[in-house]
């Protein structure tokens, strides 16, 4: 009794001692997080044009009206509605409640719900990339790739919940959850369809199970978007004709295929002309970009069941690859490569601090442009400037695979 009485109050006295001498890595995430939230609650009143959309297409939908329909979000809205609602009516089941409340307090409550998603992606990064990299993740969240986290607040688009869902499933995938990976990459999936691409990830496990998870997500993913309109394949075509007539370029929308269009337009002001379309050099890009990534995965390919590096691995250079692919990657979406960002960095010499300060340099710094000048592609560079540091880092993960492949020489 006596030993016990004796280590309580040292136990309490050292842990108010770290209290008042908090270390500078403490502090530092102290401000930086109080940042985070003061931005957040300055862009609450401001923006969130495509919530609004979401509110009034929810409300649409209650009423029986067309939430495709910018008269029919008008009429709702009581005011010119100008942007359209590009998602599938099952996002709407889910923002439902939310269109029961007042706007303003709905947005209150969706901004709070995106602040919670946030510091859950911030915990799960550091579980998997250990804690010391707290302080660089917070850097990469209030300034990477030209402030997407904050882009997608202000946007208040989904994305911050799709991310959220889906590293959410990369967590249970390395703890050997297939089946927790797999329900959570079909709810990321039930917006944008495109993460279904990440259940491949299944195949570079080991589990036993792999297969049969596979082929039922695959076939649920594919039902999933006819399911959401009714079983009509009709109105999915009508949609999908709907989303491939959205045509976004630049900042808004850094993506292979629109910089190849951009690119087809400038060469044609200047009277040259390609002889190749956009489609079809970004598909034999795409190609080479597969082909590189699948041998210097399988350089790296060890017999036997994957260790959890080995499998963290394999999910980072997924998530670059699907980033650095997508024909419509948003400037919001790019939160998800946050954390590839630092795992990279940290498994080239010396490479972390440039590569956060070139992921944190945003299309909106002025001196950073002024180092450009007038060069002839500066227009360009900025316009896809998180296209550029995507492929950068895609560059920097194949150079580390392939150096970690080479075959060591045997001892004597």
């Amino acid at each position: 009794m006596r030993a016990v009485t004796t280590i309580i109050p040292c136990w309490l006295g050292t842990r108010f001692s770290r209290l008042e001498r908090p270390s500078w890595r403490t502090a530092a995430v102290v401000v930086l997080g109080a940042l985070v939230l003061w931005r957040f609650w300055h862009l609450r009143a401001a923006g969130n044009w495509d919530f609004r959309v979401y509110y009034w297409a929810a409300k649409a939908q209650s009423l029986g009206l067309d939430p495709y329909s910018l008269d029919d979000l008008s009429r709702v809205a009581g005011e010119k509605v100008v942007l359209r609602y590009l998602y599938p009516p099952t996002i709407l089941y889910l923002v439902r409640p939310l269109a029961w409340l007042p706007l303003p307090t709905a947005i209150s409550v969706y901004v709070g719900l995106k602040v919670a998603c946030i510091a859950c992606l911030v915990l799960i990064w550091r579980a998997c990339l250990g804690r010391r990299e707290t302080i660089v993740l917070f850097v990469l969240v209030i300034l990477g790739f030209s402030d997407s986290v904050f882009n997608d607040v202000f946007a208040g688009n989904i994305g911050t919940f799709e991310a959220t869902a889906l590293w959410l499933a990369f967590f249970c995938l390395l703890h050997q959850r297939l089946l927790g990976f797999a329900a959570l990459v079909l709810l990321a999936s039930i917006a944008k369809m495109t993460p279904v691409a990440l259940l491949l990830l299944v195949l570079l496990t080991n589990h036993r199970r792999r297969i049969p998870v596979f082929v039922v997500a695959t076939v649920i993913g594919g039902l999933v978007p006819i399911l959401s309109f009714g079983g009509r394949w009709s109105r999915l075509s009508s949609y999908l004709r709907m989303l491939a007539a959205v045509d976004e370029r630049g900042p808004t929308n850094s993506a292979i295929l629109p910089l190849l269009k951009d690119v087809q337009q400038h060469l044609a002001r200047a009277g040259m002309a390609l002889s190749f379309s956009p489609m079809a050099v970004y598909v034999a890009i795409c190609v080479v970009v597969v082909l590189l990534t699948v041998v210097a995965m399988g350089r790296t390919m060890r017999n036997g069941k994957p260790d959890r590096d080995a499998l963290l691995e394999r999910v980072m250079g997924l998530v670059i690859v699907y980033a650095l692919l997508l024909p419509r990657f948003k400037d919001y979406s790019y939160c998800l490569l946050l954390p590839a960002v630092v795992f990279v960095g940290r498994r080239i010499r010396n490479a972390l601090p440039l590569l956060v300060f070139v992921a944190a340099l945003t299309t909106r710094n002025t001196l950073a442009r002024y180092a450009l000048g007038d060069f002839p592609v500066a227009e360009i560079v900025w316009r896809y400037f998180n296209l550029a540091v995507t492929g950068i880092l895609w560059l920097a993960f194949l150079t580390y695979l392939w150096e970690r492949g080479r075959p060591r020489p045997r001892a004597m």
